[in-house]
């Protein structure tokens, strides 16, 4: 009299069965998605970690150990960054310690009347080599002359603005650009496709990122803001 029909028992049974399947179901897809947001979290925050070196100015792929070469001989000094700018050569606003290219210990292959000054850039291809920043920014100054100064205009270490107002100018590239005589908002603001394509080259920077960043609007509204006039 009292008993549950076996249609209806079975139905609920099922019911319940299905109801389990679903809450299995779903718990197994939240971990399997918390696994694959861990996942993508990781690899953004590693481009992100990419990004902000490529704005700096750095290549994370030049960063690579080298193995110490034994000493065998006299090692000479290594040379250090030297500016390019013909006109103001000892002058500049960058905080980097000038230094001078140091000779070997011995003198008896020079001439009397060699001297070094601030404003030599070394040619040997040892100074022009390697990945240090002294290395590169040698290397970049030795092809300074490629750059078309008379369409971008000259500018004095004195006159520098801080190109690091620029999006995607950190300190490092800021001193390639000095290295290449570039200094002001002006200088960048004047850029043709050309200046662009050339620029980006020797400063060894990726291709395409002068364009990218929009370096060249970036600096005629700095230079407008700063000068009140066009560039």
């Amino acid at each position: 009299m009292f008993g549950v029909d076996p249609r209806l028992q079975a139905i609920i049974e099922i019911g319940l069965l299905l109801i389990m399947a679903a809450g299995i179901g779903w718990l197994l897809g939240r971990l399997v998605l918390s696994g694959q947001l861990r996942s993508i979290r990781s690899t953004v925050a590693s481009k992100e970690a990419e990004l902000e070196a490529y704005r700096l100015g750095e290549d994370p792929e030049r960063k690579t150990e080298r193995t110490p070469e034994p000493i065998d001989r006299e090692v000479p000094e290594p040379a250090a960054f030297v500016h390019a700018d013909p006109l103001l050569p000892a002058l500049s606003h960058d905080d980097t310690p000038e230094q001078i290219a140091v000779p070997p210990a011995t003198t008896s292959n020079l001439p009397d009347t060699a001297a070094y000054s601030a404003s030599a850039v070394p040619t040997d291809s040892k100074a022009l080599s390697g990945n240090s920043e002294a290395a590169v920014l040698n290397r970049i100054a030795a092809r300074a002359n490629e750059v078309n100064f008379d369409r971008i205009g000259r500018a004095t270490a004195t006159e520098a603005d801080d190109l690091k107002d620029i999006t995607g100018v950190g300190p490092f590239l800021e001193r390639k650009l000095h290295s290449l005589g570039i200094y002001t908002f002006r200088q960048v603001a004047n850029f043709t496709k050309e200046d662009i394509t050339k620029v980006n080259e020797l400063i060894e920077f990726f291709p395409g990122r002068i364009d990218q960043d929009n370096w060249v609007d970036q600096a005629k509204e700095f230079h407008d803001k700063k000068y009140g006039d066009k560039p």
